[in-house]
């Protein structure tokens, strides 16, 4: 699934052909809007994403990505970037919260709403905001402005993932959590963040964290550095080196 954004479909019927499209607009039955339907239409990947930049975009970002949002204290500007890649999050009820959790990041639905409907559900995204020692490099408040990006696009990626799942099923991944499936559902969050386009954010907080909390510099960045669960810098180089998004 590649990044999307929407356009507009415009209307080019030839005078000629109105009878053919009302006889299949019959057939077919109501549809509002036709000419102005939304479609999809892919984004490639950004390289990197600079903050100064960015800055002079935050008001159009907000407009448009920022509908139900409760934008996290001094992120704001990442999460709308990061949310630039979502287009099924758009109108989606999201709360950014943070504080003192002991977890740098995670992401769920909220429990007053896991009974409702996907789209209809409030969705959270907790941001630690204390950690000691070399963990401090997990703290969103201490990482480079691109791979804030990286790391708020990961916690969306399982947001995106939990708007096609039931009530029993984010039970089930709940519970996937204690068991050794955490570190195939993390990878598989990884993908989808790379699929958005988001790949380029990813790696750099890949290798921003590891260089500073791995004792092994070289081992790192390989594919047997970290615990697993998560994708290092060199496992997300050979996706991205592979994905057509990212072929430019």
């Amino acid at each position: 699934m590649a990044r999307y954004e929407i356009t507009a479909i415009h209307s080019n019927i030839k005078i000629g052909r109105i009878p053919t499209c009302f006889f299949l607009l019959l057939l077919l039955g109501p549809i509002d809007n036709l000419a102005a339907q939304d479609i999809l239409v892919p984004l490639s990947p950004i390289r990197e994403y600079l903050e100064q930049e960015q800055r002079t975009n935050y008001d159009d970002l907000l407009v448009e990505f920022g509908n139900n949002k409760k934008l996290p204290k001094s992120f704001q500007l990442q999460a709308l970037l990061a949310l630039r890649h979502y287009p099924e999050l758009r109108d989606t009820k999201i709360n950014f919260i943070v504080s003192d959790v002991s977890i740098p990041l995670s992401s769920r639905p909220h429990w007053s709403s896991m009974l409702r409907s996907a789209k209809n559900r409030t969705y959270q995204v907790i941001i630690d905001s204390e950690l000691e020692g070399p963990r401090e490099a997990l703290l969103l408040k201490n990482q480079p402005f691109n791979a804030q990006i990286g790391i708020i696009g990961h916690e969306l990626a399982h947001t995106v993932y939990y708007l096609n799942r039931s009530f029993f099923g984010i039970i089930g991944d709940a519970l996937c959590q204690l068991t050794d499936c955490r570190i195939k559902f993390e990878r598989a969050t990884d993908r989808r963040l790379i699929d958005y386009g988001l790949g380029w954010q990813r790696f750099d907080h890949a290798t921003f964290v590891r260089s500073r909390i791995s004792q092994d510099r070289a081992s790192a960045f390989t594919a047997e550095g970290g615990d697993g669960a998560y994708m290092s810098p060199a496992e997300i180089m050979q996706i991205m080196e592979g994905h057509e998004a990212y072929s430019e």
